[in-house]
C-alpha cells in the first residue's frame, strides 16, 4: 500500500501545474504569459516553441520560434532559415555595438566550430520522376545538379540526377543506384546539355556507393544514397565548377505552401526526351497522405503545383529539390523519388525529406562537413 500511495504522489507531482501555468519539457512550471515572449523562462526553450505568434517585443521566426528583439540584425542569425538578419528591417542599421555586447564565451566557441560556404550559387560560371514545364537552366544557376550515368547501359545516357554537398560526396535517390554497379557509375560536374561537349563539366568515377540499409524497394521509403566521388587524393575532388547546397538539420526550416526548386534532365510533358537541365518553382504541400493513402510515410515531402503546371517526372529521380532561406542560401530539401503520372493536377511529385536524415548522412560524410555556422 505505500508503494502504491508513492507511485500515485510521483504522477501528481509530474502534473503539478496549474491551469494557468505552462509545464516545460524538463517538467518546470511557468506561468503561461512568460510564453511566446522570446524569453527562455523554461531554460530548455520550449516555452519558446510552436508559437504562432510572438507577445510583446519579441520576433517571430517563420519556424514558429520567438526570439529577443534585441537579436534582431545583431549579424547572428537566431532563426533557423535566417529571417532575423534579412530583410528591409535590417537595412542601414548599425549593430556594432549589439555585436560587441554578444555573448563573449558563446561568440569564441563558435569561431572554432567548422564552417562551410554551402547554398550560394557559382557566379563565375511512373515512380521514376523528369521536369514537365520549367524553364531552361543557365550556367551556374544550378552549381549542385549532377548527372550519373550507367556506361554499362546502352547509349549511357543521364538516367538518374544528384546533389552535390560538399567535399566528395553526392546525395540521390536509393533506388537510382546498385551498390555492385560501383564501377560502372560516371557522375558529370557542371553539366547543362547532354549532348554538346561542354570543356567545364567534369567527370568522377565512385569510390563506393552506401544506400540506406531500410530502403525499400517496395514502398520507397527511406529512398536515399550517398555517393563518393574518387579524387586525385584524400579527401580532395576539387570540383572547380560547383558548389554544394546545404544539408538542412532540422525539419521545421521550410513548410507548406513555401516555394522551392526542382531541376533535371526529365522527360517532358507528353514523356518525350530532354537534353539540356531545366528548372521549375513548385511549392511544398502540408501532407499527401490523403492523396496517396498508404504510401505516402514519415519523411518523405510532397511539392508541385495546384494545377500540375510543374512537376518531375521520369529521369528526374535522385536530383534535387531546393529551397531557399531569408539570405538566399539554398538547402536540400527533398530527393526527387516518386510520384503518379507527371504534371497532373492533384498528383505532387513525392520527395525524400532530406532533413529527416541529417543524421544519417553525418555518420557517413562526418558532420563537420556538412554543418553551416554562422558568425
Amino acid at each position: 500500500m505505500r508503494d502504491l500511495l508513492a507511485s500515485s504522489a510521483m504522477k501528481i507531482s509530474e502534473v503539478a501545474c496549474s491551469e494557468r501555468e505552462f509545464q516545460c519539457v524538463n517538467k518546470k512550471c511557468i506561468s503561461l504569459s512568460k510564453t511566446c515572449d522570446g524569453i527562455n523562462d523554461c531554460g530548455d526553450l520550449s516555452d519558446e516553441l510552436c508559437c504562432r505568434e510572438c507577445r510583446g517585443n519579441s520576433f517571430h521566426c517563420r519556424s514558429d520560434i520567438c526570439i529577443p528583439h534585441q537579436n534582431v540584425c545583431n549579424k547572428e542569425i537566431d532563426c533557423l532559415t535566417g529571417e532575423d538578419e534579412a530583410g528591409v528591417h535590417c537595412a542601414g542599421k548599425d549593430k556594432g555595438a549589439a555585436n560587441d555586447s554578444m555573448d563573449e564565451e558563446r561568440k569564441m566557441i563558435k569561431t572554432f566550430l567548422p564552417q562551410l560556404h554551402c547554398g550560394l550559387k557559382n557566379h563565375t560560371l511512373i515512380r521514376r520522376k523528369r521536369i514537365v514545364g520549367g524553364q531552361t537552366a543557365k550556367k551556374g544557376e544550378f552549381p549542385w545538379q549532377v548527372a550519373i550515368k550507367d556506361t554499362g547501359s546502352e547509349g549511357s545516357t543521364v538516367y538518374c540526377g544528384g546533389v552535390y554537398i560538399g567535399g566528395c560526396w553526392v546525395l540521390t535517390a536509393a533506388h537510382c543506384v546498385r551498390a555492385n554497379r560501383v564501377h560502372l557509375y560516371r557522375v558529370w560536374v557542371g553539366l547543362l546539355d547532354t549532348i554538346m561537349y561542354d570543356r567545364e563539366t567534369e567527370t568522377f568515377r565512385l569510390n563506393q556507393v552506401i544506400i540506406h540499409e531500410n530502403f525499400n524497394t517496395s514502398t520507397y521509403e527511406n529512398d536515399i544514397a550517398l555517393l563518393e566521388l574518387k579524387g586525385l587524393g584524400e579527401g580532395d575532388c576539387s570540383l572547380t565548377h560547383s558548389s554544394p547546397a546545404c544539408v538542412p538539420w532540422s525539419e521545421y526550416m521550410f513548410k507548406a505552401g513555401d516555394r522551392c526548386k526542382v531541376s533535371g534532365w526529365g522527360l517532358e510533358k507528353g514523356y518525350t526526351k530532354q537534353y539540356i537541365l531545366k528548372w521549375g518553382n513548385v511549392n511544398l504541400f502540408q501532407n499527401c497522405s490523403e492523396l496517396y493513402p498508404g504510401r505516402f510515410f514519415k519523411k518523405m515531402a510532397c511539392a508541385g503545383t495546384y494545377d500540375g503546371s510543374i512537376d518531375s517526372c521520369k529521369g528526374d529521380s535522385g536530383g534535387p529539390l531546393v529551397c531557399f532561406d531569408a539570405e538566399n542560401v539554398a538547402y536540400v530539401w527533398g530527393i526527387v523519388s516518386w510520384g503518379e503520372n507527371c504534371g497532373e493536377a492533384g498528383h505532387p511529385g513525392v520527395y525524400t525529406q532530406v532533413a529527416s536524415y541529417y543524421d544519417w548522412i553525418s555518420h557517413h560524410v562526418t558532420r563537420s562537413l556538412i554543418s553551416r555556422y554562422n558568425i
